[in-house]
């Protein structure tokens, strides 16, 4: 496999070195590829394995993380913002048990902690 070496002789390139002159545009188009060895041909370095999926990972978690966000928050704020109902009902010697005030309040409590599980795996996602 041949090294690319750069030569910062500006001067010289591939338009220049095969008798083609195009201008402004091509001049500095070869000044950067030869004095910073980058190439504008879009060529990626085949030696990095992190080259073609670092800006599809980046994208997909930081759209999973916001989206893990805003319903966790959504989840959150129903938690915690909706009035719980009684569960009992009555007085001292006659005390009634609502079993769906029960399941309500229990679902509110759930919506609080899956929120905050959401809202920490964001926060995760985030850091990545």
């Amino acid at each position: 496999m041949p090294t690319r070496e750069p030569d910062c002789s500006c001067g010289r390139g591939p338009s220049v070195a095969q008798g083609k002159r195009y201008g402004v545009r091509s001049y500095l188009h070869l000044f950067y590829e030869d004095c910073t060895g980058a190439s504008t041909h879009g060529d990626r370095d085949e030696s990095s394995p992190h080259g073609a999926w670092t800006p599809l990972i980046w994208k997909v978690s930081l759209s999973t993380g916001t989206l893990f966000l805003l319903v966790g928050a959504a989840a959150l704020a129903t938690g915690s913002l909706v009035p719980p109902k009684l569960e009992e009902i009555g007085e001292e010697e006659l005390v009634v048990l609502d079993v769906q005030a029960a399941r309500y309040n229990h679902a509110l409590g759930t919506c609080r902690v899956v929120g905050t599980v959401l809202c920490v795996a964001a926060g995760a996602l985030g850091t990545i």
